[in-house]
Parts: C-alpha cells; structure tokens; sequence
C-alpha cells in the first residue's frame, strides 16, 4: 500500500532531516521515493529552466542519500502550483502517499501548515503525511528520528466520527499492524451545538458508545496488541489536542472529511488545525473515489 512515495522537498536544510529519515519510510513498506520539487516561477517567461538549474545540485545530493538508504529515486520538478502539482505527480506514478515537512523557504513561503499547504490539504487526493520538523529530531538535530517505525508506530491516536471516510482511515491503520503498530487510542469527541443563546442541541449520555466499541473490537480482531476508546464532549480540535498534550501519542491518522453537526468538519477545520498544531506527524486519508 505504501511502496511508493512523493518527497514534497522545498530543498531547504530542513528537509534534509526528512530525507535523513528515509530507511524509516522505507520500514514502512517503500520502496520507490518520488523526490518532488514544485517549480512557482509565477509566469516569469524563461524562468522555468533557470530554477530547476539552480534546484538540480540539491535535488541530486537528496536523491544520492535516499538512494544510499536503499531507495529507486525517481525526480521530479514540476512547473505550477504545489497544490495541484503534487496530485499529479503522485497519480502519474501511480503513488500511495505524499510526505509534506512543515518548515519552507522561497516560493513554498511557510510551505507547509502556511497558505500553499493549505491548500495542498484541502487539494489532496492521495494520503499525506505531515512531519513537524521542528520535533522531527529528539534532543535536538542530532537526536534520534521520530520517524523510525519503532517510534511512528508506538501509540496512534485516531479521531473518529464513525464515516466512511473514518472507516477508511481505520483500514490504513491495520495495513500498519504488520509494520509494528503497537497501540491504538480511538476517539470520538461527541460535539454540542448551539442552536441559539437559548438553546443547545446535546447528544444522549451513552451516543458513540457502541460506535466506539465496534472500532476497538475491529482492532484488536485486525491485531493490534492494545486499543482503547475514549469519547470526550465538546469542539474536536480542542478535545483532539488536549489528548494530545496530555497523553503520548507517536502518530494522528485521520480522515480528511467526515460528518457531524459541524459543516465540513475533517478538513473544514479539524484536520487541518491538529495537522498545524499536533506535537507528533499526522497521517491524514482523504476520501477515496
């Protein structure tokens, strides 16, 4: 499911600690790294040429360290706009997932978690994977990589509303049991709407219950050696993170879209905050066609 994977680089020294990670997305199940580099030259005529000139040395001492962790690299520098180019990029080699880092330069501006992956998140069409690199390395550039399977695959947390989209993203994380997945904490936060200043719409006192047992009983008959299930109640991105900063997770996978009382709520805003705010990488599934 995953042998093949877009490398968003944006070339910067940032994203030579994601490369550096390479063997850990190799454990993954990859073996073909599709080495990206978006080339925005914003209509400038001859501009094209001239920028992946100056990209092609970097390009090529990337390449070199994946290639030397075992990777098939195959490059690319597409001409356009990140958001759209690297759909195209994935679905041309027939890709599994697109790796996205959160820290850029130049074209990209804040390049991940700023206004391009933005719109790269509400674009995408592929599964992505965001790694913040400010945490990538532990004890600080020359600790150890939070990518390593060992790590990535220690404790998922996985938001659910119970969708189809959700139910897609649990099929993702029992691909992952075989690689290591150790423990999985699956979440429902039950969402209070206000009507008006009057009124508020609650959910009964036992809703998701027998929702959330179903998914921990599919985990554990997929193989996974520990899940649990917890339902908090309130907005999910503040209940997402306050798991988060309270427990210790190593991975968010999540759906992109979903359902619930709130218009557009995966990809509306939830997923798209905890992917701007989660202290760990966040796999996020899009809906399937």
């Amino acid at each position: 499911m995953l042998e093949k994977m877009v490398l968003a680089t944006d070339l910067s020294a940032d994203w030579d600690l994601i490369v550096g990670c390479g063997a850990e997305l190799r454990a993954l199940g990859a073996s073909q790294a599709i080495l990206t580099h978006v080339i925005v030259t914003k209509g400038l005529v001859g501009a094209e040429e001239s920028a992946r000139a100056a990209a092609r040395p970097r390009l090529e001492e990337q390449k070199s360290q994946l290639e030397s962790q075992g990777f098939e690299v195959v490059v690319e520098t597409p001409i356009g706009l990140p958001a759209f180019s690297l759909n195209e990029v994935a679905q041309k080699h027939c890709a599994s997932l697109i790796v996205l880092g959160s820290h850029g330069k130049s074209a990209w501006r804040e390049a991940v978690l700023g206004s391009v992956s933005a719109a790269v998140l509400h674009n995408a069409r592929f599964p992505t994977l965001l790694v913040n690199v400010d945490r990538l390395m532990e004890g600080g550039r020359e600790g150890s990589c939070q990518l390593r399977t060992s790590e990535l695959l220690r404790h998922v947390l996985f938001p659910t509303d119970f969708s189809e989209v959700a139910a897609g993203a649990a099929e993702y994380l029992k691909y992952l049991v075989p690689k290591g997945l150790s423990e999985v904490t699956v979440l429902h936060v039950l969402e209070t709407t206000y009507i008006s200043p009057w009124s508020v719409l609650k959910q009964p006192e036992n809703a998701g219950q027998s929702e959330i047992e179903a998914v921990v009983k599919d985990m554990e008959i997929s193989g996974v050696p520990q899940v649990r299930g917890r339902i908090f109640k309130g907005h999910p991105v503040p209940k997402i993170m306050e798991c988060l900063t309270t427990g210790d997770y190593s991975l968010v996978v999540m759906g992109t879209q979903g359902k619930g009382l709130v218009s557009e709520l995966f990809l509306g805003s939830v997923a798209y905050n905890i992917a701007r705010l989660a202290p760990c990488p966040v796999l996020l599934i899009p809906r399937m066609a």
